[in-house]
């Protein structure tokens, strides 16, 4: 945790720093250290927020920022690692959580022991100075069910997905998906409730088989987890049904684009999860420093240069954004580097 030095350090110190010509000096006492804790490591939704969670360790000469996760998107792996943080006496905890409300007593502690602590895709969460979010959960929700609603032509049967039954913002996406469907697309029917694939590409592709099998008039697969989509489009094209059927929801380039090009899948969104890593900690930043985060703030981001805030149940601000991206077949290459890669 930052600490004040004592003046007889500070003495010895200032001739080295000179020397050193002012680089940054990582993990130093004179430093906020800043750490996200994401849902599960290995996967490029998250490998991604880590290059947005190194721009800002750079960019700040203030900071020691970096990026932990468990290698299973269990919320107890999630928990231990806050408690080691917490041990270890960081200055904020950033945390994309699996289960908000299974880290409520550990954030408790962490706050109790000075330490602040942050969420990003958790608006209900409790026990945290901000909670940020890409944007209205529920008029994303609502968006994606415009663009599967059109595909269809307003009419057929169709099942959601979320990656973990407890997740916030997957199941306000969906509540939006299941308004916006009920108030203005009265030929889709939702066949099944809920499907958890636990944001596992191999369950989702499974579980994608099952639907197929038991709802030969399905349409359409709504992914909320970025696991959904390419899982749901190895299913359609092993069953020979693209263009028949096809996956929509949250995706990447990198995982999806190759869905969009076979006609599995008709469209994907997303934001940005660097931009998401950099802006948290941006905020984390500005509350450490005493800085309040305010209703029209530009956070340094595209789709967060006026933000708006929201209070939750909890009393909680939540910074919303706008910035969700829309990808499909007419700009899927705008996502592609010269040389043929994905630029996500």
């Amino acid at each position: 945790m930052k600490k004040l030095a004592l003046l007889v350090l500070i003495v010895l110190i200032v001739p080295f720093v000179a020397l050193a010509g002012g680089e940054k000096e990582k993990a130093g006492e004179d430093q906020f250290e800043i750490v996200m804790v994401v849902k599960l490591e290995g996967v490029q939704w998250f490998t991604n927020m880590r290059l947005g969670i190194e721009e800002f360790n750079d960019k700040y000469e203030e900071v020691n920022a970096y990026q932990i996760g468990a290698d299973t998107a269990d919320p107890a792996a999630q928990v231990a690692l806050v408690e080691d943080l917490i041990a270890k006496g960081v200055d904020a905890i950033l945390v994309v959580p699996n289960d908000p409300e299974s880290l409520v007593p550990a954030f408790k502690k962490a706050n109790d022991a000075g330490i602040l602590t942050f969420t990003h895709e958790a608006s209900t969460q409790r026990q945290v100075s901000y909670d940020l979010e890409a944007f209205d959960n529920f008029a994303f929700g609502r968006h994606m069910m415009d663009v599967l609603a059109e595909w269809v032509g307003g009419k057929g049967e169709w099942v959601p997905f979320v990656g973990h039954l407890t997740s916030v913002t997957h199941n306000e996406w969906v509540d939006g998906e299941v308004a916006q469907a009920k108030e203005k697309y009265p030929g889709l029917k939702q066949v099944t409730s809920r499907i958890e694939e636990q944001e596992n590409t191999q369950i989702a592709y499974e579980k994608s088989l099952e639907l197929l099998k038991t709802y030969p008039n399905l349409k359409a697969i709504m992914g909320s987890a970025m696991s959904t989509q390419p899982g749901a489009a190895q299913a359609i094209e092993e069953k020979g049904l693209v263009g028949k059927v096809a996956s929509f929801g949250t995706g990447l380039p990198s995982v999806t684009g190759e869905y969009i090009m076979s006609g599995a899948s008709q469209s994907f969104h997303f934001w940005v999860p660097a931009d998401a890593g950099y802006v948290t900690a941006y905020i984390a930043l500005q509350t450490l420093k005493g800085v309040e985060v305010k209703e029209g703030d530009n956070l340094g981001k595209p789709g967060y240069e006026s933000v708006t805030i929201q209070y939750n149940d909890a009393g909680i601000p939540v910074v919303y954004g706008s910035a969700w991206v829309d990808v499909n077949k007419d700009n899927l290459d705008d996502w592609k580097n010269s040389d043929g890669s994905w630029k996500l």
